[in-house]
């Protein structure tokens, strides 16, 4: 590691600079909830009984977790934290955090609620959403798709692929890039290819459209080598977003039951060389790809600003971005943003009552990550300490 970049995410002034004294308390408590998990299992069960018993808990809910980790609950209330982060050089990607409904209403809702918000970020000049799949086709039929038991001519993919394009022209006409999500692996054959198919129509000047990686599986960096040399070859751009990765347990749980090599790396270790090693290869061929990085994780950050520094590609470059989700590691964040680089977060959003199973998944995830929420409550402490000893 670059020994310019050693303590580079250690600046908790700058860190927190947006934060208030109030704030940054609240930030104290949560966090310090979080570093322990069975405290984090006892909140979690609360919040599940909350939402089964309709209990009137709102007010605390929202103004402890769900303001710290979601911008509001409607469009309009997220205002003043793009406004609040636009400040600080720092981008914002809205995500509507609530469960699709898996019926043709619920694909259609979710396709027109989709179209409305890209031309909400157009019109605020913002340059990213995240697509679910799942929310615009049954999950039994990407399955199917995936393991080749139903043609891709069929009219159930035929309207999918049309709610995609719809989609993807709407980013187009706005200026608003589209990354898909990746999910299970078990769907995600009939993903990645819809993917191709839209990158090949629409990635011939840059890349409008990119594919979310998960390194946690195995075989994610020779999937980008396969994808990027089609595109070379077929003069179109590939749009990489990276990420660890989101289902690792219940893929594991998938394969031991159903008896077949389990898809996930075998270590953390392992991951982690997955993560970089994707990095090192998208930024080898970058002038035929772009960059989006979803990582918590300080030294995976500053190994890409290596890369880049290496390859004598600026900082600000528009192909590379680096991404954090609101609430967490902010650290990363502002930092990157002060130094030059590009940076956004992603900000959920969705009614407070329905937004739930989203807050408990990002408390299991903290408590999850070895270090993560200890991190994140070691900062906020220096921080807290720091501004004691000025007044």
């Amino acid at each position: 590691m670059d020994k310019t970049t050693k303590n580079l995410f250690n600046n908790t002034e700058l860190a927190f600079t947006n934060k208030s004294n109030f704030e940054l308390r609240k930030a104290f408590f949560l966090f310090s909830v979080l570093d322990y998990p069975i405290l984090t299992k006892i909140g979690n069960a609360f919040l599940l009984l909350v939402l089964k018993l309709r209990l009137p808990f709102k007010i605390i809910i929202k103004n402890t977790i769900f303001n710290h980790f979601c911008g509001g609950e409607t469009i309009n209330d997220c205002k003043t934290t793009f406004e609040s982060l636009k400040k600080f050089n720092i981008s914002a990607m809205p995500e509507y955090s609530v469960e699709a409904e898996s019926s043709i209403e619920g694909f259609e809702n979710y396709k027109n609620d989709s179209i409305d918000l890209i031309n909400f970020l157009g019109n605020v000049k913002l340059p990213f959403i995240a697509i679910k799949c799942t929310g615009l086709m049954d999950i039994n039929l990407l399955e199917k798709i995936s393991s080749g038991d139903l043609s891709y001519s069929g009219d159930e993919y035929q309207v999918f692929k049309s709610r995609m394009i719809e989609l993807c022209d709407a980013g187009l006409k706005n200026n608003v890039q589209i990354l898909i999500d990746a999910e299970e692996t078990w769907i995600q054959d009939a993903i990645d290819n819809v993917a191709v198919e839209l990158m090949k129509k629409y990635n011939t000047k840059s890349s409008m459209i990119s594919l979310t990686h998960q390194c946690y599986r195995t075989g994610t960096l020779d999937k980008i080598k396969r994808n990027m040399k089609i595109a070379k070859e077929n003069g179109y751009f590939y749009g990489v977003k990276l990420v660890r990765g989101a289902y690792m347990e219940k893929e594991r749980e998938r394969a031991q039951k159903m008896e077949y090599p389990s898809p996930i790396q075998p270590n953390k270790e392992l991951t982690d060389k997955e993560f970089n090693d994707s990095l090192k290869y998208t930024i080898k061929n970058i002038d035929f790809s772009s960059l989006w990085v979803g990582s918590h994780n300080e030294n995976s950050c500053k190994y890409l600003m290596e890369l880049m520094k290496e390859n004598k590609i600026k900082s600000d470059d528009n192909r590379i971005w680096f991404s954090q989700l609101f609430g967490m590691s902010d650290n990363i964040s502002f930092t990157l943003s002060d130094i030059g680089y590009n940076v956004v977060k992603l900000i959920p959003y969705g009614p407070i009552e329905k937004t739930i199973p989203y807050l408990i998944r990002r408390a299991n995830e903290n408590s999850s990550v070895k270090g993560q929420s200890n991190r994140q409550f070691t900062l906020i402490k220096n921080e807290i300490n720091r501004r004691k000893q000025l007044n």
